[in-house]
């Protein structure tokens, strides 16, 4: 008996069926389709980077030195310089304080430079530089406010006086009428100190920005007469020490109502006018519960008195003031 013979299996697919022939060679138009997509991947990425590295210089350039970009330009001469501001300075004040070398290229404009010449002398709270083609630098200013004055002098040079901001700043006032100047107070009772090529700015001058308008407000003819405000005790007792032309003191509390002192002022001096000479009494502004203390002083006033003067290393003290010495035969209260 024969063995079974024994047969190949069936094949169940496809892929098991044998492939004799070997797979068709890439052609030359493939090959090159290929080399051409690569050389383009390559390519954009070159550019990419490319771009990437251009814009981190462009913005390095902007922050050093705009200048840069524009000096290669045909740039038109600055012709003009307008001048907008809210204060008093004018436009032959800005063109001094830029100084601008004749015939510059308004693109070629440092603005940041230029405003740091506006800034310098404390007037200027913010400035604006903008570039208006063809040849015109338009200039906008924020001016600071001058509340006070004081008397500084430095070393052996003639005692000078400045002017005082609200936030303190200490400047050159440039640009006021004189009558606007001589209305301001002096400051007493302030130690100056250097900050930089400049003054350190003074502490408290916001208490004496709300106390000046409080009482310009209420009573304006009284404000005028205002001749010097002390901040001595304003730190430790929180007043206000001022001396006028028609009283010889009031004492105003600074973290008290403003407006509501200065009335109480223009009553009590209305109801001691016909009694005292006004100009020998010290009042008290600070007493509070609606109370305001009188004293009538030993002796009066003089007629004039002299600015206090501050060196401004501060060794020297104020000179020439008289402060005189309450005589306690007269004490009453007002109450409000």
């Amino acid at each position: 008996m024969k063995p079974p013979a024994i047969t190949a299996p069936e094949p169940r697919t496809w892929r098991d069926l044998p492939q004799p022939i070997k797979p068709r060679a890439m052609s030359r138009e493939g090959r090159k389709r290929r080399v051409l997509a690569a050389a383009k991947s390559v390519l954009a990425v070159a550019t990419l980077l490319a771009v990437g590295w251009g814009g981190t210089e462009l913005i390095a350039v902007l922050k050093k030195n705009p200048a840069r970009l524009a000096a290669p330009a045909n740039s038109a001469p600055v012709r003009s310089v307008v001048l907008r501001t809210d204060g008093v300075l004018d436009e032959a004040w800005a063109r001094v304080t830029l100084v601008l070398a004749p015939k510059v290229g308004l693109m070629t404009l440092d603005l940041a430079a230029l405003q740091a010449r506006l800034l310098a002398g404390g007037q200027v709270q913010a400035a604006e530089l903008t570039r208006r083609l063809p040849d015109t630098l338009l200039v906008t200013l924020h001016e600071r406010a001058p509340v006070a004055r004081v008397m500084t002098q430095a070393g052996d040079d003639t005692p000078r006086p400045l002017l005082v901001a609200q936030d303190g700043t200490v400047f050159d006032g440039r640009g006021y009428a004189p009558e606007t100047v001589e209305q301001l107070p002096w400051l007493d009772g302030v130690k100056l100190k250097k900050s930089g090529p400049g003054l350190a700015p003074i502490r408290g001058m916001d208490a004496v920005a709300d106390l000046m308008l409080a009482v310009r407000t209420h009573v304006p003819e009284l404000a005028r007469r205002f001749r010097v405000v002390s901040l001595a005790r304003l730190e430790a007792d929180g007043v206000l020490v001022v001396t006028s032309d028609d009283v010889g003191e009031v004492v105003f509390g600074a973290r008290g109502n403003l407006a509501r002192q200065a009335a109480q002022l223009d009553y009590t001096l209305a109801a001691t006018r016909r009694q005292f000479p006004v100009e020998s009494l010290r009042v008290n502004l600070a007493v509070g519960g609606g109370q305001v203390l009188v004293a009538r002083l030993m002796a009066e006033p003089p007629a004039g008195r002299p600015a206090p003067v501050r060196r401004a290393d501060g060794t020297a003290g104020v000179t020439g003031f008289y402060f005189p010495t309450p005589k306690p035969s007269v004490n009453f209260s007002h109450a409000l």
